[in-house]
């Protein structure tokens, strides 16, 4: 096994084979092993997997990988707080610059990607990324709580007279500055454009196309036109601050 860990800080530690914790091991570049040491555990097993974590500030959870070939990268100042299991080959998971992720992540297959983008961030999230699909979250978004992103059903539904599966894997795609409400379930193939709201425990299933909506039911459908969404919470606001994720955060604070 070589598997290379490229670190600035020390959050995580290796467990062992029998599952002992093992802080006394260190991260050497090219060396054989996951020698990481997380602030709980990290497990690899194959060979060329890449866990870049030089520029990340803040990890709390677990990795798993279970395969060849395998990227994960976590970008200057990011944060994420969960799980991380893939099971496959060539898979590769990014963590935006900036980014807050509370997540489980799993990735079930080979080549296929999950992608948060900067700024992005997220109270509770699964994503479930499987069969030969990808999982693409634009830059600024914010997730409430309970929400689930997945491009497959996991199961099987069946055509009775043809025999034929009718309900097809596809890969999920949201745009920037996006907010998905709580508990909403992001089903396969869907698409959310660009500076839209996903109403509370909204079913999305489709792509829509149309930026500057709220979006929401079960299944979801446009329900307003004309909208965006501000983390703050004040009677108006000026175009700067709606517009600021359009812009470097250093030119638009006001």
């Amino acid at each position: 096994m070589n598997n290379v860990f490229l670190l600035l800080r020390s959050f995580f530690c290796f467990k062992d084979s029998i599952g002992k914790t093992n802080t006394s091991i260190k991260s050497t570049p090219g060396s054989s092993g996951s020698q990481v040491r997380w602030k709980e555990n990290v497990s690899s097993t194959g060979s060329g997997n890449i866990i870049n974590l030089v520029s990340a500030f803040k990890k709390i959870g677990s990795l798993t990988i279970k395969g060849d070939g395998n990227k994960v990268f976590f970008g200057a100042g990011s944060t994420y707080v969960g799980n991380i299991s893939i099971q496959g080959n060539n898979n590769k998971i990014v963590i935006g610059e900036e980014a807050v992720i509370r997540s489980r992540v799993l990735i079930k297959g080979s080549n296929q990607k999950v992608v948060f983008g900067k700024h992005t961030t997220t109270q509770s999230c699964y994503i479930l990324c499987q069969e030969g699909c990808n999982i693409e979250i634009g830059d600024w978004c914010m997730f409430s709580r309970d929400i689930e992103i997945r491009t497959t059903d996991a199961h099987s539904v069946v055509d009775v007279k043809t025999r034929k599966r009718v309900n097809t894997p596809s890969s999920v795609k949201i745009g920037n500055h996006v907010w998905v409400g709580v508990g909403s379930l992001i089903s396969k193939g869907s698409q959310i454009p660009n500076d839209s709201i996903v109403g509370a425990y909204s079913f999305v299933n489709k792509e829509f196309t149309e930026e500057n909506v709220l979006i929401a039911g079960t299944p979801a459908k446009i329900v307003r036109h004309g909208v965006t969404w501000n983390r703050g919470r004040k009677p108006k606001f000026t175009q700067a601050q709606l517009e600021h994720w359009k812009e470097p955060p250093s030119k638009t604070e006001l």
